[in-house]
Order: structure tokens, then C-alpha cells, then sequence
């Protein structure tokens, strides 16, 4: 794991506005580190000014794919208390059957988008114009 050069910070950042609309201020003085298989991890600098080469450091924060920027269930609940954009308000219906690991019905959706009920963040999907995929660990879903 090596931690994030300044232009990939910088990409991180770019692809939070531009999907997110969020103020990039609010997360610049948190460290940013890449695993070799492209997973965004974040971690306060204050709290840990001495690390340097773990393998498994601070909060999972997402991945970088070629089409955006896909938030983990943490990196969502971060970003989407501050998202000016890229916000899908989902049914008590839709809801549960996201927390259940299923798909959501959304028409003209593109793109990754933070799914949130009520005041609850509940993660990241990608919008294909006809549903929200849904990409809830199997171990995280709620079961009935």
C-alpha cells in the first residue's frame, strides 16, 4: 500500500465534486493510500503522523473505475452529509430491499450515485437508466 501521490489526490478530489458537489475542504487534511488492487483507503493525519508502509491502514473510502468514483458504505456516509449532488432519496420499500443486497427500479439514473432514507446514508450504487446496482457485501446485508 502506498500512500496517494498528489495528482491522485487531487483525481480523488476532482471526482468528488464533480459527482458529489462536495467542499473538498472538509476531507484535504486526511491522507489518502492506494492498494495495489485500487482501493482508496483514508485515514486522519493528526491521529497517525507515523505510518508509513501498512498493509491494511484507516477507513476503506472506495475505488477510482474507469467511469467514476465508487464510494464504500463508510466513503458514502462521509461524502453524502455534505453531496450537493448525486443524491438518490429511495422509499421505505426500496430501502429494505437495498439493505437485502437487491437492485433498485430507477428510470434515467446514471452513473454512481449515494442512495440515502430519510437521514440514513446507506451507500453507493451505479445507475444504469433502469435500476441502481446494488454492491452490498453479502455479509453486510440484512437478512430476513
Amino acid at each position: 500500500m502506498k500512500e496517494a501521490e498528489p495528482s491522485e489526490k487531487e483525481d480523488i478530489f476532482r471526482l468528488l465534486i464533480q459527482q458529489f458537489g462536495i467542499d473538498t475542504s472538509r476531507i484535504e487534511n486526511f491522507r489518502f493510500f492506494i492498494s495495489p488492487n485500487g482501493r482508496i483507503f483514508i485515514l486522519s493525519c493528526s491521529e497517525y503522523p507515523e505510518i508509513k508502509d501498512k498493509y491494511f491502514m484507516g477507513c476503506y473510502f472506495g475505488r477510482k473505475e474507469r467511469d467514476g468514483l465508487r464510494l464504500s458504505i463508510e466513503g458514502s456516509q462521509m461524502v453524502g452529509m455534505h453531496a450537493k449532488k448525486g443524491i438518490v432519496e429511495v422509499t421505505r420499500e426500496e430501502f429494505e430491499k437495498w439493505m437485502s443486497g437487491q437492485d433498485i427500479s430507477r428510470e434515467n439514473i446514471h452513473g454512481y450515485v449515494i442512495l440515502k432514507w430519510g437521514n440514513l446514508i446507506l451507500g453507493c450504487g451505479k445507475g444504469n437508466g433502469r435500476y441502481i446496482k446494488n454492491w452490498i457485501p453479502r455479509d453486510r446485508r440484512v437478512s430476513e
